[in-house]
């Protein structure tokens, strides 16, 4: 008896598990890279592999991108990409954007994608970026203004999809001891995984914990990483799709 009861549980334990690693998988960036380095006014490649897992790229689509720091403030907008067709791009950080660091992330938020109600989103991991003049307490306006989504990802006329992307309002901001996994959280592990509110003023949970900013509207938010490798998100981990099928048939014989 004991031993039915224990199989039982286990059955149960493995397949929840299964389940909720699903949910966590995400967009895997690999470049930029932990550590890695790009330069004011150069270009810089960022790049992204569809694992296999869910949710797929071809699930998260067309997204909206940008340069962050600290706790998604934004510092350059980057234009929207169809993480379905293609794998990589080039942008040029703007050297007014803001200083030398190596607290940089890009971030990529899906337009239709959801998530128990959030914007899917998912980080790169944390990267430095030399030969920049700006300041993260003065953003630079023109960096950050919206970007038009072009009608060829869309299927629509451009004038009515605008890359909005979020922001929020300088405040402290406590930087994390390393960058690791979230755009804001260890640094020696690989984070690659996230779900995260596109809007500044919300309220957002995930499974890692990003930088804290207060701001003067007290906005907070925390991202969890389909990130990974950085400060940028959680160290993604392995699905068990056929451990799950077998515990779930395993639990109906029993």
């Amino acid at each position: 008896m004991c031993h039915f009861f224990f199989f039982k549980a286990l059955a149960l334990a493995l397949v929840a598990l299964d389940a909720f690693i699903a949910v966590q998988a995400s967009l895997y960036i690999i470049q930029p890279s932990q550590g890695s380095i790009c330069s004011g006014g150069s270009p810089c490649t960022v790049q992204w592999l569809d694992d296999g897992t869910n949710p797929l790229n071809s699930q998260i689509g067309v997204t909206t991108c940008g340069l962050y720091t600290g706790d998604m403030q934004l510092v350059q907008t980057i234009e929207p990409v169809d993480v379905t067709g293609v794998q990589s791009f080039t942008f040029t950080p703007i050297p007014d954007a803001g200083p030398d660091s190596n607290d940089y992330y890009i971030a990529f938020t899906s337009t239709s994608l959801e998530i128990n109600g959030t914007k899917y989103t998912s980080y790169s991991p944390f990267f430095s970026l030399n030969n920049m003049t700006g300041s993260f307490s003065s953003p630079l306006a023109s960096a950050t203004s919206s970007i038009a989504i072009p009608s060829s990802l869309t299927g629509v006329d451009a004038s009515s999809a605008t890359s909005v992307l979020s922001t929020i309002t300088v405040g402290t901001i406590t930087t994390p001891l390393s960058p690791t996994s979230t755009p804001s959280a260890t640094a020696s592990s690989s984070r690659f995984s996230t779900l995260t509110s596109s809007s500044a003023s919300a309220t957002t949970t995930s499974t890692t914990s990003r930088v804290t900013s207060t701001s003067s509207s007290t906005s907070s938010s925390s991202a969890s990483g389909a990130t990974s490798s950085n400060g940028a998100a959680s160290l993604r981990t392995a699905s068990l799709p056929l451990f799950g099928i077998v515990s779930f048939a395993a639990l109906l014989f029993l």
